[in-house]
């Protein structure tokens, strides 16, 4: 293309002999900027196009992460009703006249497990995003704003979260005689529970469980108490997971159309 340009611009110098030097040279500097201004253009075109490449780059990054908040929330929700299911079991069986220490401790003892858990979200590629200039690379302000609405609202679940699971194993470990509440006997009647790979073994032996032991009235009268709390606090904690889980679905569901533009 500009060798075309060059030759119908030296065969206008040489039409007129007197002005063919000085035609010669501005058209060479023409030709110059001519070629600077095409190399700009393809420069910035060039610029745009992997700023736009980046961009999806990054809005499956962000898919990524909540995919794994998306995993991590559903592993804590099945803990959750687990926990949920235990409490209610525990409750039951200590309605009855007769309450054994190793089965209702074994419940009560399900009741809390991992309730101290608290969500963790994902945000590697968010921070990586903030850390320098790459935040400008997202066009979609709108998706920028439902990242830090996420963000700021998991963090509060979190935080009650937290606390809801304090409470809950306040309560369990408020206990000053661990053999009174059944914690000792039901855990030791598991042999794969923390005394039995803990334990030496002579004293392991050398307990001596009565699987047909029952509280005191007093006690049982306690822990239906306590179990009715844990039973709050783990729909409680449900209810949390839930919600954080309903946060999740909906900046899925932006980044995912987003994500999707790559292949177009």
């Amino acid at each position: 293309m500009i060798n075309f340009f060059r030759r119908i611009r030296k065969k206008l110098a040489d039409d007129n002999k007197p002005l063919k030097y000085a035609r010669y040279a501005i058209g060479e500097i023409l030709l110059v900027v001519v070629g600077i201004l095409i190399a700009l253009q393809i420069n910035n075109w060039n610029e745009q196009k992997k700023e736009e490449a980046l961009e999806q780059e990054y809005y499956c990054r962000l898919l990524e992460d909540v995919d794994l908040d998306l995993e991590q929330i559903n592993i804590l929700i099945i803990e959750s009703k687990v926990r949920l299911k235990a409490s209610n079991q525990a409750t039951r069986l200590l309605q009855k006249p007769v309450a054994y220490k190793i089965e209702i401790g074994e419940q009560i003892g399900k009741s809390i497990l991992s309730i101290y858990s608290d969500f963790r979200p994902n945000d590697a590629a968010f921070e990586d995003l903030k850390s320098g200039a790459n935040i400008n690379i997202i066009k979609d302000k709108s998706i920028i704003k439902a990242l830090n609405y996420y963000f700021n609202k998991v963090e509060g679940y979190i935080s009650i979260i937290k606390v809801n699971g304090e409470n809950a194993v306040k309560i369990f470990y408020a206990h000053s005689d661990v053999f009174e509440n059944g914690w000792v006997q039901s855990s030791m009647s598991l042999t794969t529970g923390r005394f039995y790979r803990g334990m030496d073994k002579d004293l392991y032996q050398a307990v001596d469980l009565d699987k047909s032991e029952t509280f005191s009235s007093q006690m049982q009268k306690r822990l239906y108490n306590e179990s009715l709390q844990y039973i709050s606090h783990n729909s409680r904690q449900l209810d949390l997971y839930q919600s954080i889980k309903d946060e999740i679905i909906i900046l899925k569901s932006y980044l995912e159309t987003k994500c999707a533009n790559t292949n177009d």
